[in-house]
Parts: structure tokens; C-alpha cells; sequence
């Protein structure tokens, strides 16, 4: 998959290739796509704007417009990102047009949180959202309506007469519409809303709670300023595109395929679960088999261990391929090529993992519990090696008998 043909084609059929632009790139790979973007465009972009985390920012060159901010919870790098952000948005520009380049990670790295929120209750959010097992849209429904960024806010800062967002799609539950917080997309939900999605991280009726929806009511004042540009949301690439390429892969090595979808996402151990009886019935078969799938499973984090989601889907898969009775493994890895943790990239097991674990004096219901898998796999070399690739696109899942 070429980033580059991508963008000049979207650029292309936008009608931006003669077009001055200023660029503002956002998220896990932000430098990537305004790299690509300014190798198509040239002197036409006029200024660009980039936020990055810590894994991108040591790749390339070092740019003075480059801001790095935290990720997965916000810090004080992602509260400068999110005032610089509107600063540049509303500064002169000769430019016709305001290209976002967004991925995943933005809602982090790039925040403006309402008053009288702060960076401290943004922390407290995310614990909640993590210690409920809520999916990702969950989350960023709750911090685009908190925020003077997300939810279309930072569409009010623009002031070309037109703006465009090229998106890299992560979340495969309801698409480009919730990447970055949904940034470039007008979210304006009623009170009764905010308050049922608190209920569902558990914070209904506590001081931080309240603290979300006073932020929620600052913000309303804010969305009824008008948009000036006419804005254009379109999809750069999505989870689907790295299936097919998958799936391809897997029938090119002589695996009967089974296509698990694009949208694999859920309690890791129900997500385990489904695939456990999708295996249980290809394997009545003498065929070499191949479960391919893509999505972002969801972790209940209930112990103080240490892992990931790949590495928490890895784990339970390893109870799983135990009990076929076949050769089989397992592999989940992340696109962007961190899960979680800095430098894993995700996990692989196979029919023996439980066994070895066991063994080495890993009891495998223990570390689930714990959610510690990245302890078991780590002393097991079955973590797979991390590191910035420039995509985020979510996981890839892939089983083999």
C-alpha cells in the first residue's frame, strides 16, 4: 500500500493540485501524510501545522512546526499542540484552502479541553473509560463534547474559504466518522446524552462527572459561532483495505481462506470466544486454514499487570488453540506498530504457548486476570517487535491451523 499514491489521488480528485494550501496534520502519522502531501503539492502548500507523538518525532528531520504531544493520555505537549492549533488556524494565509490530515492518536495528542476542565480530569477520564471497558467511540463521544477542538470546533478557527480532511481510518465501529475525536465533523449532543455516556464509564454523579458536563455546557456557547469554510470530509484509506491485502497474502501461501471482517472489535474474551467456534469448524477439515480479520478488541483492565490489546487477544487466543488438537498459531500486531507498549508491536502464540507458559510457572487464568500478558509473552520471546511505521489502520488478526 503506497500513502503517497493515496494522497495524490484524493488530492486530484478534490481539485487541490493547483490549489495553495495551508496543511495542519494530526495523529500517529501525521509526518507521513504531510510528508507525501507537500512531495505532490510543493510551493503550493503555503504553511503547514504538524502534531505528532514521540515515535514519529524522532524519524525524519527535526521542523519548528512540529509539535509533539502525549499519547495515549494527554499531557502538557498536547495542550500546547491544541492552542497552537488555533492559532495557526486563525493567523493571515494567502492560502485557498485548509487541508487536516488526520489518524489516530489525534484525540490525545491535540486537546483543547472546555472550561473548566483541565489536563488532570482528562487523565481521570481516560482511567474511567479503561477501568469500564467502553470502545473507543465511546470515549471520544465524551471528549468531543468537552472540547473546543473536537466535534467541529476547530472547524470554527478556519478562515480560507474552504477546508478538506483526509482521513486514516482506526476505528472500525463507526468509521472515519470518530477519528480524532471527530474533529472535522459537527457533534453538538443534548445534556441527556452526555449524562447517559458517563453513566457508562461510571463517573454519573461524581465531582469529576460533573465537572465533564459543566465543560459540556461552556462548549455549547462555543459551537453557535458559525463555520465560514465549506468543509469536505473524505476517507484516505480504512481498516478494509488492509484485509484485502491480508487476505490475499494468506491464498498467495496456499491457505484456504476465512474471512473474519473488518470489524472485529468487542470484550477480547467474547471476541476469543467467536473465533474459538469459527476454528472448532474449519478444522473438521484436512485443509491448511487461514482466519483473517481486522478491528481493535476492547480490554477490561482489571489488575495492575502489564500488555496491550494484541497482547490481551494473543493471551486468550493461546487458551483457545490448546484445545484444538491441531498445529495452529495466532498472531495480532498493530498497525501503527505500537501496542501500548513502546517498542511491541503486538504478540504471537500457538498450540503449546499454555503449555510452555505453564511450565515457565505462568498460571494462564492468573495473568488474564491481571491483565499481565505482556509479562507471559515477554518471558515466552512471543511479543513481536515495535516500532513507527506510519500507518494506523487498527489490527490486524490472523489464524492459522
Amino acid at each position: 500500500m503506497s500513502l503517497r499514491a493515496l494522497v495524490e489521488a484524493r488530492l486530484a480528485t478534490a481539485q487541490l493540485l493547483d490549489a495553495l494550501v495551508d496543511v495542519v496534520a494530526i495523529g500517529k502519522a501525521s509526518r507521513e501524510m504531510a510528508s507525501d502531501v507537500r512531495s505532490v503539492l510543493g510551493e503550493r502548500v503555503c504553511r503547514q501545522f504538524t502534531v505528532c507523538d514521540q515515535a514519529s518525532a524522532s524519524s525524519g528531520e527535526a521542523l519548528a512546526d512540529v509539535v509533539v504531544g502525549e499519547h495515549p493520555i494527554p499531557g502538557a505537549g498536547s495542550l500546547e499542540a491544541g492552542e497552537r492549533l488555533v492559532a495557526f488556524l486563525t493567523a493571515p494565509t494567502e492560502a485557498d484552502c485548509t487541508l487536516f490530515l488526520l489518524s489516530g492518536g489525534a484525540s490525545s495528542l491535540c486537546v483543547a479541553p472546555s472550561f473548566p476542565l483541565t489536563l488532570a480530569d482528562l487523565r481521570g477520564l481516560w482511567d474511567a473509560a479503561l477501568t469500564s471497558g467502553v470502545d473507543i467511540t465511546t470515549l471520544n463521544k465524551i471528549r468531543a463534547a468537552t472540547s473546543s477542538i473536537a466535534g467541529g470546533g476547530v472547524l470554527r478557527s478556519v478562515h480560507t474559504n474552504r477546508s478538506e480532511s483526509f482521513i486514516l481510518v482506526d476505528n472500525v465501529i463507526s468509521g472515519a466518522r470518530w477519528v480524532a475525536s471527530s474533529m472535522t465533523y459537527d457533534y453538538r449532543p443534548e445534556r441527556d446524552e452526555v449524562r447517559a455516556l458517563l453513566g457508562e464509564i461510571n463517573l454519573a454523579g461524581t465531582s469529576l462527572g460533573e465537572r465533564i458536563v459543566a465543560g459540556f455546557e461552556h462548549r455549547r456557547s462555543l459551537m453557535a459561532a458559525p463555520i465560514r469554510s465549506r468543509h469536505e470530509n473524505v476517507v484516505l484509506a480504512e481498516p478494509a483495505m488492509m484485509l484485502r491485502s491480508t487476505i490475499d497474502e494468506a491464498a498467495r501461501r496456499g491457505y484456504r481462506v476465512v474471512d473474519m471482517g473488518g470489524r472485529v472489535h468487542g470484550d477480547v474474551e467474547l471476541v476469543s470466544g467467536h473465533w474459538k467456534e469459527i476454528l472448532q469448524r474449519e478444522m473438521k477439515s484436512d485443509d491448511h486454514v487461514a482466519l483473517v480479520g481486522v478491528g481493535e478488541v476492547t480490554v477490561r483492565v482489571r489488575g495492575f499487570g502489564k500488555g496491550g490489546r494484541c497482547q490481551e487477544f494473543a493471551w486468550s487466543m493461546s487458551n483457545v488453540l490448546a484445545d484444538l488438537g491441531r498445529e495452529a498459531a495466532f498472531v495480532a500486531r498493530s498497525s501503527d506498530g505500537r501496542d501500548f507498549i513502546e517498542g511491541v508491536g503486538g504478540a504471537w502464540v500457538d498450540h503449546a504457548t499454555k503449555d510452555r507458559a505453564r511450565m515457565m510457572g505462568f498460571d494462564w487464568s492468573v495473568v488474564m486476570e491481571t491483565n499481565d500478558s505482556y509479562t507471559a509473552l515477554l518471558a515466552l520471546d512471543e511479543l513481536l517487535v515495535g516500532g513507527h511505521t506510519g500507518w494506523n489502520l487498527c489490527d490486524v488478526y490472523v489464524a492459522l491451523i
